[in-house]
């Protein structure tokens, strides 16, 4: 019969067996300490939780039989201290402490790449305030990427392949108008990316006066971005990449299956990587608004660089307007070309809303 949760009939193995599994959550999770890793006017009970509690509630990795009597909490202190020699037990990690996944000393990959959005998009706020003083040149920047290059291994892992002939779909909001009235769509020629000379706008992915491709993997993704009003035309071409791609897939994120999927050395560092990687697929999908600072877009813009300075062809991120939907942004705007065109009308627009809590 399992001590824990009371089965008969099972196989059963000694709880120290697992010690080596459950290691890793001590590298992810610390004790709460005030003025160590929590502020020091901080509320213990607020910010803490039981350690059985933080794995369960992020992994779920014990059982509702378990859960329902409470009954985790002693297994994992089993698990801990079942290898323990008399005067190890004190050193062994207490499962009665509250616990806290967030280290306030600690920077995260995360955390550093805030750090250099906000050097990218405000040098002067971070840096010595002088006469002349120069923009930060390209050594400064490689360095201040050291997070990129620390996952650079871990974003290896999240690129794909598109082959030649993929379907691709680009709109472009209007059309022309014939000297003997009526519309028609803009030509298939018209359809591609502008040349840099004509790109005095910057985007998420490219400053001014460069010119990236960008289309969606759906046609009503590609409509839903253009975000038209209701009766206005538009002209809708469908196409296809023509070499094989080397994608960089945000779309896809990246996430870690189980906390047993990967050695315990790895899995503090692969879960930074995963919240740096779906942090900038939200910052890519997000759209474009009149609004915005460009100054915004630095961000993304460096990333989508160092991505094609790495021999990506290009990213593939989510859709805010379309559930469900995949954008792509190509760095060679040959690499891709617009086939047939037709016109369209928009007949139905549907708003969703809520009340605005500030900015995520």
């Amino acid at each position: 019969m399992c001590a824990f949760c009371r089965r008969r009939g099972l196989f059963a193995i000694d709880a120290g067996e697992l010690e080596e599994l459950f290691t890793r959550f001590t590298d992810i999770y610390s004790p709460v300490r005030r003025g160590e890793n929590v502020p020091p006017d901080a509320d213990a009970i607020e910010v803490g939780e039981l350690l059985a509690t933080l794995i369960q509630d992020q992994w779920g990795i014990f059982s509702e039989r378990l859960t329902a009597s409470d009954r985790h909490h002693n297994l994992l202190r089993e698990i801990f201290s079942a290898n323990c020699r008399e005067e190890e037990i004190l050193d062994a990690p207490d499962v009665r402490d509250l616990w806290t996944d967030r280290d306030m000393l600690h920077m995260s990959l995360l955390d550093r790449w805030h750090e250099l959005a906000e050097e990218l998009q405000h040098p002067e706020q971070v840096r010595p305030v002088a006469p002349g003083l120069p923009p930060p040149d390209d050594d400064e920047l490689e360095f201040a990427a050291d997070p990129l290059n620390w996952f650079a291994e871990d974003l290896d892992r999240a690129s794909i392949t598109r082959p030649a002939g993929a379907p691709i779909f680009r709109v472009r909001l209007g059309c022309r108008e014939q000297e003997y009235g009526g519309f028609v769509e803009f030509p298939a020629a018209e359809m591609g990316a502008p040349p840099p000379e004509r790109v005095t706008e910057p985007g998420r992915a490219n400053p001014i006066g460069t010119s990236y491709f960008y289309c969606a993997e759906e046609e009503q993704t590609a409509v839903s971005e253009k975000r038209p009003h209701r009766g206005a035309l538009m002209t809708i071409g469908a196409g296809e990449t023509l070499r094989e791609l080397r994608l960089l897939d945000l779309a896809a994120g990246m996430h870690i299956p189980s906390p047993f999927a990967c050695s315990g050395d790895y899995f503090s560092g692969l879960l930074e990587s995963c919240e740096l990687f779906n942090h900038l697929n939200e910052q890519f999908a997000r759209p474009l608004r009149r609004t915005d600072d460009v100054h915004e877009y630095l961000p993304t813009q460096f990333f989508a660089r160092w991505a094609r300075d790495h021999h990506y062809d290009g990213l593939r991120y989510g859709s805010a307007m379309a559930r469900g939907g995949n954008n792509i942004v190509l760095f060679d705007p040959r690499a891709a070309i617009i086939r047939t065109v037709r016109l369209a009308k928009t007949d139905e627009v549907r708003v969703g809303y809520s009340d605005y809590e500030g900015e995520d």
